[in-house]
């Protein structure tokens, strides 16, 4: 099971099939966790006039949109960002609010957030990063290019979403294993009951945490029972 994530779903250019894997991907989460998540979705378009953050259902569910497709498909909310270059990291400060507010109304459910657009994908950071490359595709725009050197998995031709997902998981936990390491370390060390307790926290086994402080240089000491 997912904990509240944010996706980010970029592409080498337009028509690489992104909002096609965002209806795939939404409706597999919703028919695995029917009950359990809420799915909040933006769609980010460029724009060299003016900056807006729209979820009019008006706007939204107009027929042949894409925010319509992402809604149909089982999104909760869903944003249509149309935003300057120079605008975006205000816009997303904006779209970081609107997201905690998500959290705080559903704190008895998770909440995957899924962001389309490579330049807003850029500023967010999300959880993990997916770039859709198309097949023998030699031109990649600058936005894409910037993606695709951060991106956590490149899907290129066909793919199974069930695979995806399970990558997906393994990143986030891989991620969340990281960031306690960090956070619980001191000088570059750990304590050996700490790192077990980070391991029975997630869920995984302890080689997990192991691999991850050698991969951080972090020294697990007082180590007990050979558990790393």
């Amino acid at each position: 099971m997912f904990f509240s994530l944010s996706i980010g779903v970029g592409g080498s250019k337009s028509g690489t099939g992104k909002t096609l894997f965002i209806e795939s991907f939404i409706k597999i989460l919703k028919k695995q966790f029917p009950a359990q998540i809420n799915i909040i979705a933006v769609k980010y378009t460029k724009t060299s006039l003016y900056s807006s953050i729209i979820k009019e259902p008006s706007i939204i569910e107009t027929e042949g949109k894409d925010t319509s497709r992402i809604k149909k498909a089982g999104a909760d909310y869903v944003y249509l960002v149309k935003a300057t270059e120079n605008d975006l990291p205000e816009i997303a400060e904006r779209l970081k609010k609107e997201f905690l507010g998500h959290i705080y109304q559903n704190d008895k459910k998770r909440v995957v957030f899924i962001i389309e657009g490579n330049s807003l994908v850029r500023i967010m950071q999300p959880d993990v990063i997916i770039f859709l490359k198309g097949q023998n595709d030699e031109h990649i725009k600058p936005s894409g290019k910037a993606i695709l050197e951060i991106a956590d998995i490149v899907i290129e031709g066909k793919y199974s979403m069930e695979e995806v997902m399970e990558e997906i998981e393994t990143i986030q936990q891989r991620k969340l294993i990281e960031k306690l390491l960090k956070e619980r370390s001191n000088s570059g060390k750990i304590t050996c009951a700490e790192a077990r307790k980070i391991a029975e926290e997630i869920g995984v086994p302890y080689i997990e945490v192991g691999r991850a402080a050698n991969e951080l240089n972090i020294k697990i000491r007082k180590c007990e029972l050979g558990c790393f």
